[in-house]
């Protein structure tokens, strides 16, 4: 497996790279692999609190139309009784709360990436350069979710680290991905079957 460091030289020098390896635009190639600065993390962290927030009003839409159906409005129900209708708001925060939290572990534990991530080109490693195990995952998604201020540490840390990234040894590296991740491998091997029989 070609590493960060590696694909670089290889680009700067000008020698053949491994083809299933994805092309970067000549501006990305120098900061592949590079810690990620505070503006892009940030952006990547917006994109998923984002989502998770939509995700929690799709909710509360679904909770409060299945309601009707088990409860339904009789004609001499009060104005005020469709407000039982949807959780509280503190139990809506708690839930929005959770859902971040199980949704930065699993893309962090999987792939290392989010969809925040995968859009701004970012990748969670651990210190070994692998995306962190399921504990770090959780580990790590828990201290974002309850201190996200830890980010701002970005700002002033010399090496683009977050409190969260001091405290657990991880970091949030650039590694844009060009095109479907394994598509490339799968290409390679069916043009080389067809021009076999050829």
């Amino acid at each position: 497996m070609t590493s960060f460091c590696e694909y670089r030289e290889a680009v700067e020098s000008g020698s053949a790279v491994n083809r299933e390896m994805p092309a970067l635009p000549s501006d990305a190639v120098a900061f592949q692999g590079d810690r990620a600065g505070f503006v892009s993390r940030a952006v990547a962290a917006g994109i998923d609190v984002a989502l998770v927030f939509l995700a929690v009003l799709a909710t509360i839409a679904v909770i409060w139309m299945l309601s009707f159906v088990v409860n339904p409005t009789s004609p001499n129900a009060q104005v005020g009784a469709a407000e039982n209708r949807v959780p509280g708001l503190a139990l809506m925060i708690l839930y929005g709360y959770g859902l971040n939290w199980a949704y930065w572990t699993i893309g962090w534990a999987t792939t290392g990436r989010t969809i925040g991530n995968l859009v701004m080109g970012l990748r969670v490693v651990n210190r070994k350069g692998q995306h962190p195990n399921w504990v770090g995952a959780a580990l790590r998604s828990a201290f974002c979710a309850l201190f996200p201020f830890g980010l701002l540490w970005v700002i002033i840390s010399r090496s683009n680290r977050s409190v969260q990234d001091v405290v657990l040894r991880t970091s949030v590296v650039y590694d844009w991905v060009i095109g479907i991740p394994g598509m490339g491998r799968r290409s390679v091997t069916m043009s080389e079957t067809s021009g076999g029989g050829a």
